[in-house]
């Protein structure tokens, strides 16, 4: 059961990175099309419907959290690994950027700069989330307990609601209390993303149960995601057009976003024969250095932009593709790489007899 469950959700990390590395892959496209032509639809909804992937990855994490391991380690060992592969990669990358970012003439050097955009993610665009995910990992101890003591019927009802008040309304929210506040990164606060870190949880607490009522409402989730993913994509192309208001979209697109990821969990559970095929191999080395593709595709892509229009142009028919042929293995094989140097310079020499 467990190396079944460690598969799985292999295979949905996996599937989760190479769609947030579209999401930005498509950015540039999405901002230069004219948003009222076939072309800015066709680039919009692929975009749109593969933002699953922040809030999946939340889901992932709370998941893990939870999930039977034998012997649980103590606090500190938890959050002294989340310093070492998290937080520590995290503050190498930002340094990476910002010099790079120095470099360029983007900004001027500045370690006070340095520290400030660090801390708040805006660096680059995918670091929002791990500012967020950082809050959670400091208040992962009140999360496994209401996992354990309360019922996912209860919880995530509430978290929900929060969940909305706190992505949609925080500034509002706040005003009540200090008028005259205005605080641009409510992405960054954790209640944002409180229901999908909740959500996973409650299902690695009750995972063998989790995947039998994924199985048993598998046309009900599957109908469920079509309906909303096919509603979030055509009126995100009217609202973001200017064609239609829709103050409902981000309600309609966190439906789709909960139903998706679940439909998703029972995909990747039904396909784990994927880890043991022919591509089984590079599956594995993705997983293991997927949060390296998190982490500097975006460099990748910056790279890509800075310099390839100057050889091909700038049309958008032209650099899409030519993007999504080089970031991808760029990145993917470049993360892999380093990895596997990085082990090699660290692993244990035999000594001699």
């Amino acid at each position: 059961m467990a190396r079944r469950r460690l598969e799985e959700l292999s295979i949905l990390n996996v599937l989760f990175c190479m769609l947030v590395v579209l999401i930005h892959v498509l950015s540039h496209a999405v901002g230069a099309l004219d948003r009222t032509g076939w072309q800015y639809a066709l680039v919009l909804i692929p975009q749109r419907l593969a933002f699953v992937s922040v809030p999946g990855f939340f889901f992932l994490s709370g998941l893990k959290l939870t999930l039977p391991r034998g012997e649980e380690s103590g606090l500190t060992a938890y959050y002294l690994g989340r310093v070492k592969r998290l937080l520590l990669p995290y503050l190498l990358a930002a340094a990476v950027y910002y010099l790079y970012f120095v470099r360029i003439g983007w900004y001027s050097f500045s370690p006070a700069q340095f520290l400030r955009e660090t801390a708040l993610g805006t660096l680059s665009a995918q670091f929002y989330f791990l500012v967020a995910l950082m809050q959670f990992i400091l208040l992962a101890p009140l999360f496994r307990r209401l996992a354990r003591r309360y019922a996912p019927v209860l919880l995530l009802p509430l978290a929900l609601g929060i969940t909305w008040l706190s992505s949609m309304y925080f500034n509002a929210v706040l005003q009540l209390a200090v008028p005259d506040a205005a605080f641009p990164y409510g992405d960054r606060i954790f209640t944002s993303y409180l229901v999908y870190y909740l959500a996973g949880c409650c299902a690695g607490q009750h995972y063998p149960r989790v995947l039998a009522l994924l199985e048993e409402n598998r046309p009900l989730l599957t109908a469920s995601t079509l309906f909303f993913g096919g509603a979030d994509g055509v009126i995100s192309v009217l609202a973001f057009s200017g064609r239609r208001s829709a103050p409902y979209l981000e309600l309609i697109h966190t439906l789709y976003i909960l139903s998706a990821i679940l439909v998703l969990l029972d995909w990747a559970r039904r396909h784990t024969a994927l880890m043991s095929g022919s591509r089984g191999p590079l599956l594995r080395a993705t997983d293991r250095a997927s949060y390296l593709i998190y982490l500097y595709h975006c460099l990748v892509i910056t790279l890509f932009n800075y310099h390839m229009p100057a050889l091909v142009g700038d049309r958008v028919s032209v650099l899409l593709p030519l993007r999504i042929l080089v970031v991808y293995p760029v990145t993917i094989a470049g993360c892999i790489l380093w990895q596997r140097l990085w082990g090699a310079l660290n692993r244990p020499r035999q000594q001699p007899n």
